[in-house]
């Protein structure tokens, strides 16, 4: 009797033939998925404006008072992966229930853990003479570079998984100048 048996090994029976392959068919062959999933992995990078695949916000957005939430806000936008203070993001908005969904730029303020505090960006003329809002002149938020205003009496409670960040700050002077309001005007330090 041999010492090694040189026969290649046998494949193992399995118990329930095809088990793996109605696996793969129920979750992979579907044509639809890996584009669907895709555009849904592209849209929530940032890669596409493509609305079907947006997330939709079924209740308005949350607004507060601003005093509500004052707090010490420093200029500190670091492109580190959270978004922080004094970057411009944008944020699918339900101003009220049953309201369309708008895209809007707004510059963060502050965070509660998860949850950023925001303040809207606006470059409508009306807003000129209007004591809750204060001007910050043009920027990239605005595609036509208008005089852009922001709200300072209300904050906006977005997620920060529902935010569009392209990597763009407040300019650290306009930002100081928003801060200074918040303190006079808010109660934030």
């Amino acid at each position: 009797m041999p010492l090694f048996d040189r026969t290649p090994p046998q494949p193992k029976q399995q118990d329930r033939p095809g088990r793996i392959t109605r696996l793969l068919n129920r979750h992979f062959r579907h044509y639809g998925n890996l584009a669907e999933g895709l555009e849904l992995l592209n849209s929530e990078l940032g890669l596409t404006e493509s609305a079907s695949v947006r997330y939709v916000p079924p209740e308005p957005t949350v607004k507060t008072p601003t005093h509500v939430h004052a707090r010490a806000t420093i200029y500190a936008p670091d492109m580190d992966g959270q978004a922080d203070p004094g970057e411009v993001v944008w944020a699918d908005i339900r101003p009220n229930r049953g309201a369309e969904i708008q895209r809007r730029a707004v510059l963060i303020v502050g965070r509660n853990h998860h949850t950023l505090l925001t303040l809207l960006i606006s470059s409508n003329e009306e807003h000129r003479n209007h004591d809750n809002w204060t001007a910050i002149g043009p920027g990239a938020w605005d595609m036509n570079r208008s005089e852009s205003w922001v709200r300072l009496d209300k904050i906006l409670e977005i997620p920060e998984s529902q935010i569009l960040r392209r990597g763009l700050h407040m300019p650290e002077r306009r930002y100081d100048r928003i801060a200074q309001r918040l303190r006079e005007d808010y109660g934030w330090h």
